[in-house]
């Protein structure tokens, strides 16, 4: 702690010292509102008149205009119909201010609603959420498995405490696509305890498209997409940055997180530049009556980016590395079928239980290098085209539990070098019409040393699509339609003649979708998307064969596994005033020939020690559900927020459930805000409790343990900011499983031998900063 204590005063001393300079860091925002209904108003214009930089509301009349310098300055918000308002603002820490406007006759009540309000969406017809602003603050420090479950519909697979992988309506790894800062994630994500490797504080937003996506960012993409957006290069001449700190009690976690950036002025105008870096540690978690014996993990990660832009022609490079240890439980190694039952079977472990940072066997080693290159052009006639290529290596060595012999090598090394290249032309718009065409290219090799559990591969694939789009007042009619091509080949051994064989695969199929958005009153919008995915089977689903140790498992592939084929429809409405904000989604999704993996109730003994067996099995399944997710403010101050996701997984094949399906969760949180109070800004403090059902849609005899039982968590927050210099630092303070409650979640492969992690303090410390030049 003393340690942590001294970091921590290091950093404050370091950005109170740059604070003290000057501060171009600054964030007028608000809401536009009708000053007779203070219903808001979307898309008016915002105008700094200063310096002739403004904004346009969102749908939801919310406007942000940010790199501001201290000063004085008169906002002008204009909208048509109504009269035009001017507001004198003294700006000198982040400002929130509210326009009413007043409409110029009585029956000037027309909507307007302009065609490029979403025009940076690839389909707006389909469900999107984001985490950002002080939801993003809250799952600061946490990987961005775990920070994305505060999304409804969005749920994580776990592997013990520190393993999440995004799930989102009850599909994940392949069935799901990341984008980090624009470029398709390509690791080994088919594995389900391999985590994705992003540092999520390179974003200063988290999006999650429900859905198929596969139009825009190409066939996997059968569940949704996440992106992990940073936040664009400062046009601005100046430095700013911030650092974020973070400790937690559970595990011991300590996280220190740094970002610098700036843009030159004068010869160099036009030029932009960004560091950022990251260092989390933490040690064995602790449940309420345990700890979790070689749960610990280590990360360090960096990222630098470099630019330069102007009006209409620039492009940017971009490098990150990412690097993690990741402890693997040892409880869940045995040497021999029987003590593998009795580990099942026991309610607690009998591996030592103290804490410590030391990471043994068996853990994960990995590292991912991203490289990325891009350019884009914006013609006279206002069309745009866009290329950016990138190159990444994974590298993942898994060692597995051998305490004897002394063997220094891990027990499978995968190496994974993949190439992409995006290519996308957006055409000038005709009257209320516009459309984008694209190319997506993917090159994979991948190299096994040790021993088999997915043989080397060469994979080769493409897509091309065109989405169009027409736009009226209230009305946006969209649609799209792709074609894809999937090459895999495999080198591998035969068992019987030894010889090397090289089973080789083609696909390809073609994806469409029709949607709309329509807004029925200015506050209130309905979508609606129906559409057509596919996905081919991946390596491992064709051809794993043996111990897939970090899982817990004997996995076995089956070569010849079809595409999968999706049919999927999803609507959702939209309600925003200035009490309530709710989204209610409603989803099917049928897909014909779904793979997953599915317990066989076999157990099988190894050298490497014994492990339950799973078969890649294919089905017809049906996934349906609702995302529901309301706030509204009792009063100014007090707001309380309800969540649900619902989820129903049903095996067309056999007319029974689906297994290792999410079970459904409910989410209520009470917030108050208690303004102001001296240095104090922007007190609050919620509370909220999560519930979580048992499983109870599970087929009779159909795993190696039945579904743990419901289990309901008390989580509390609160917060302030605080004047440094001429910046607002930002203090939160958390804690999770308050009653320290012992429960196991139906998600974690871990659950049939341990406890989920118990009570956990954390504090989180945002230190701003920025300098003008």
């Amino acid at each position: 702690m003393n340690s942590f204590i001294r970091i921590l005063s290091l950093f404050m001393i370091v950005s109170f010292g740059l604070n003290a300079q000057s501060n171009c860091n600054l964030k007028f925002s608000g809401q536009v509102l009708d000053g007779e209904s203070k219903q808001p108003l979307p898309f008016a214009n915002i105008l700094i008149k200063e310096i002739s930089r403004g904004s346009v509301a969102s749908d939801l009349g919310k406007f942000t205009i940010e790199s501001l310098c201290t000063g004085t300055y008169t906002v002008e918000c204009s909208f048509i119909g109504y009269e035009t308002v001017t507001y004198r603002v003294d700006l000198s820490i982040n400002t929130d201010h509210n326009f009413i406007l007043s409409a110029e006759t009585k029956t000037m009540n027309a909507i307007v609603v302009k065609g490029e309000k979403d025009d940076n969406k690839p389909l707006i017809s389909q469900p999107k959420s984001e985490i950002k602003g002080e939801d993003l603050v809250k799952v600061r420090g946490e990987s961005l498995g775990e920070a994305l479950k505060s999304v409804t519909g969005v749920y994580a697979l776990q592997s013990g405490p520190t393993i999440f992988k995004p799930v989102i309506h009850g599909m994940h790894s392949n069935r799901i696509l990341i984008f980090n800062n624009g470029v398709r994630q390509e690791g080994q994500q088919w594995g389900s305890e391999h985590a994705p490797e992003i540092d999520p504080f390179v974003a200063t937003k988290l999006s999650v498209i429900k859905g198929a996506a596969s139009i825009r960012y190409g066939s996997d993409a059968i569940g949704g997409v996440i992106l992990v957006e940073p936040s664009e290069l400062p046009d601005s001449p100046g430095i700013s940055g911030e650092v974020n700190v973070v400790g937690s009690t559970n595990n011991g976690m300590g996280v220190v997180s740094g970002i610098v950036q700036g843009a030159f002025d004068k010869k160099l105008s036009g030029l932009s530049w960004r560091l950022q870096g990251t260092y989390r540690r933490a040690g064995n978690s602790k449940t309420p009556g345990y700890y979790i014996e070689n749960s610990g993990f280590e990360e360090a990660n960096f990222s630098s980016a470099l630019a330069y832009r102007k009006s209409n022609y620039g492009g940017e490079i971009y490098y990150s590395q990412f690097n993690t240890r990741l402890g693997i439980f040892s409880g869940t190694h045995a040497e021999s079928i029987s003590d593998l039952k009795a580990a099942i079977e026991r309610p607690q472990p009998l591996t030592p239980s103290y804490f410590s940072y030391q990471i043994d066997r068996p853990y994960q080693q990995v590292q991912h290098d991203l490289f990325k290159g891009s350019i884009f052009r914006i013609f006279k006639n206002e069309s745009r085209i866009d290329a950016v290529f990138a190159r990444q290596e994974d590298v993942r060595s898994e060692y597995d539990y051998v305490p004897l012999t002394g063997r220094l090598n891990p027990e499978l090394y995968l190496k994974l070098v993949s190439h992409t290249l995006d290519l996308i032309y957006k055409h000038k718009a005709f009257n209320r019409y516009s459309g984008t065409v694209g190319f997506n290219g993917l090159t994979q090799g991948n190299v096994r040393q040790y021993e088999m559990l997915i043989p080397n591969f060469r994979n080769y694939g493409g897509g091309l699509f065109y989405i169009g789009k027409w736009t009226s007042d209230r009305l946006t009619l969209e649609a799209g339609a792709r074609y894809d091509y999937r090459w895999l080949r495999a080198y591998t051994i035969d068992n019987n003649t030894a010889q090397v064989v090289t089973p080789t695969w083609e696909f390809h199929n073609v994806t469409g979708t029709i949607g709309s958005q329509y807004y029925i009153r200015p506050n209130l919008s309905w979508t609606a998307n129906v559409g057509t995915a596919w996905r081919a089977p991946t390596i491992n689903e064709l051809m794993s064969r043996g111990v897939h140790q970090s899982a817990i498992s004997y996995e076995i592939g089956n070569a010849n596994l079809r595409s999968e084929r999706a049919y999927n429809l999803s609507t959702s409405l939209h309600y925003e005033s200035a009490r309530w904000h709710a989204e209610l989604g409603v989803y099917n999704n049928i897909i014909d020939g779904y793979i997953y993996l599915k317990p066989n109730l076999q157990f099988i003994h190894t050298v490497r020690g014994s492990y339950p067996t799973f078969n890649y099995t294919q089905v017809d399944a049906r996934f349906s559900g609702i995302d529901l997710s309301a706030t509204y403010h009792l009063t100014d101050s007090l707001s309380i927020t309800s969540k649900a996701s619902l989820l129903y997984a049903w095996n067309r094949t056999i007319n029974d459930y689906l297994q290792l399906i999410p079970a459904n969760r409910f989410e209520n949180t009470l917030r108050y805000g208690f303004g102001n109070h001296g240095s104090f800004r922007q007190l609050y403090a919620s509370v909220t409790n999560v519930y979580v059902m048992r499983q109870e849609r599970v087929p009779a005899n159909s795993d190696y343990l039945l579904p743990p039982p419901d289990y309901m968590l008390i989580n509390a927050n609160a917060g302030f900011s605080i004047p440094v210099g001429r910046q607002l630092m930002s203090v939160s303070f958390s804690v999770n499983n308050l009653l320290n409650l012992a429960y196991r979640d139906y998600m974690d492969r871990f659950r049939y031998f341990t406890n989920e992690p118990g009570s956990n303090y954390t504090i989180k410390v945002r230190i701003p900063f920025g300098k003008t030049i």
